[in-house]
């Protein structure tokens, strides 16, 4: 009989659709994802399409932080205000439309008059123009160095064909099988269970490695760790790397961990109200976090240490983080909160902070548990609260929190410039917290016309210094590896870089 650890009951193939027994050959990538996509639209729900297959992006993020060609054939810099794309021969839209300079500039143009992400890291000065019948030239009044980045961010400029997306009329279900995108994996069906993509017999690359792909929607963690055990699935994706134990001692499931990744769990700090308005309390919080041990005790080294803002991966990332719980308790006497007993009080009030998490991702859990440990041992007490959304009860203003945690990166496939105009610089359209340092601004609206690449890395560098020890608001408690996990007929199997699951050559060990 076959040991099982899971408490949830079977998760019956039938309900996500998956067959029980097949050939690895003859069946497609069985996935399972705690994230549902909502729609076929892609303006919202498109860059879901690129994880899994479907999607593609003119370049392409490396595991070495690099970027590469993808639906470019390449990207050259004639100077410092003019860029050329060169498109790849023969690429075509599933449903058969080639994909040339025109098509492209369709979506460019629309994306810029209705996205506010692309509006934040594309100025509006910026000219595109389809100077041939592949090649797509740029020109800037200021320098964009992150132009490479913005080309292989999932979030601003997925390729799709864009006159079916509007001749569609917002009806999406009508796109189901229209055939939009450029990929390895067509979408055939698209239902509240689950996604269902085959394979694209002409993808420009050459022939898919699998027959389909099928991604279903599974929100217990446990109930997708079971069926990896029990082979309803192939990858199972967003662990709880810290039940890594109870995953090496159970049958036929694998912690799959790939590179250390451009993000990790971070923190975000009220100083709009509350006891973190007071720099020395954030000072503090920060101080009072064993990094090394989250790292490698909560989740057992499934994660790598938070040495700072950046992954180590890149050249700017400064490691200024230190844990020092001693001087985070010197910090808040001289704030002139003193130790009552177990608890800090000041002017009669307990020095007490609400950490906000979220059920997708369960290893919130043991994190803000050991966050809520390390408070305590400096006299700082704290509640745990789960909302649906973060993001969604932070930009209602209908929650009352002091540090709000999130799975987020700083530095989304090298680009640095997005995460600070929303998360960071005043009026950021996620800067919860109104948070506001015009030495920060100031810093970044320079960064954003600097293309001396020693000049950048000196802004960066003092943008991390003031984060930590001017005015801290937002900081990471671990950096995350890529991580999923896998049967083990896919026991090979590495997580990609930048939410890339699977690629046209994803396959089993068998067909290695």
């Amino acid at each position: 009989m076959t040991k099982r650890l899971f408490a949830p009951a079977l998760l019956s193939a039938a309900l996500v659709g998956l067959p029980l027994v097949a050939d690895a050959q003859d069946q497609p990538i069985r996935i399972l994802t705690s994230f549902k996509i909502d729609s076929m639209d892609p303006d919202s729900e498109g860059f879901w399409m690129q994880e899994f297959g479907v999607a593609e992006l003119l370049m392409e993020f490396q595991p070495d932080g690099s970027i590469a060609p993808w639906l470019a054939k390449s990207l050259t810099q004639v100077d410092d205000l003019t860029w050329v794309i060169a498109l790849n021969e023969g690429v075509t839209f599933h449903n058969g439309r080639a994909l040339d300079a025109a098509a492209v500039m369709e979506v460019i143009d629309y994306r810029r008059a209705n996205s506010s992400g692309v509006q934040g890291v594309v100025p509006e000065a910026t000219v595109f123009e389809a100077t041939g019948p592949l090649e797509i030239t740029v020109r800037s009044a200021a320098p964009l160095p992150e132009l490479p980045n913005i080309l292989a961010h999932e979030s601003y400029f997925l390729i799709y064909d864009l006159p079916t997306v509007t001749a569609a009329g917002g009806d999406w279900e009508t796109l189901e099988g229209a055939g939009i995108y450029t990929g390895p994996y067509e979408v055939e069906d698209l239902n509240d269970e689950q996604l269902v993509a085959t394979r694209n017999d002409d993808y420009w690359r050459g022939a898919p490695a699998m027959p389909g792909v099928t991604v279903g929607f599974v929100g217990d963690i446990n109930a997708r760790a079971l069926a990896i055990q029990n082979d309803e699935a192939d990858i199972a994706l967003y662990p709880q790397v810290s039940a890594k134990p109870v995953y090496d001692a159970t049958p036929n499931v694998n912690l799959a961990l790939g590179p250390i990744s451009a993000g990790g769990f971070v923190g975000y700090m009220n100083t709009a109200e509350g006891p973190l308005t007071d720099v020395a309390v954030r000072q503090a919080v920060m101080k009072a976090q064993n990094y090394a041990e989250i790292a490698g005790a909560v989740f057992r080294g499934a994660t790598a240490e938070a040495v700072g803002l950046y992954t180590e991966t890149f050249p700017w990332a400064v490691a200024n983080y230190e844990f020092d719980a001693a001087e985070a308790a010197s910090l808040l006497d001289a704030a002139g909160w003193t130790l009552e007993g177990d608890t800090r009080m000041k002017d009669g009030e307990p020095l007490s902070l609400t950490l906000v998490i979220y059920p997708q991702q369960p290893d919130l859990v043991p994190l803000s548990n050991a966050m809520q440990a390390y408070l305590r041992d400096i006299g700082v007490a704290s509640d745990i609260v789960s909302v649906d959304s973060v993001n969604d009860a932070l930009k209602a203003g209908s929650l009352d929190w002091d540090i709000a945690l999130l799975s987020n990166g700083t530095a989304t496939v090298g680009a640095v410039q997005g995460f600070l105009a929303r998360y960071v610089l005043t009026g950021g359209d996620r800067n919860y917290a109104s948070y506001s340092n015009a030495e920060i601004d100031a810093l970044a609206e320079e960064l954003n016309a600097t293309a001396d690449t020693g000049r950048r890395y000196e802004i960066l560098a003092e943008i991390q210094r003031i984060l930590v020890e001017d005015d801290p608001y937002v900081f990471n408690l671990t950096m995350h590896r890529e991580r999923a996990l896998a049967s083990d007929a896919w026991s090979t199997y590495v997580p990609g870089v930048a939410w890339r699951h699977i690629g046209w050559q994803t396959r089993p060990d068998a067909l290695k």
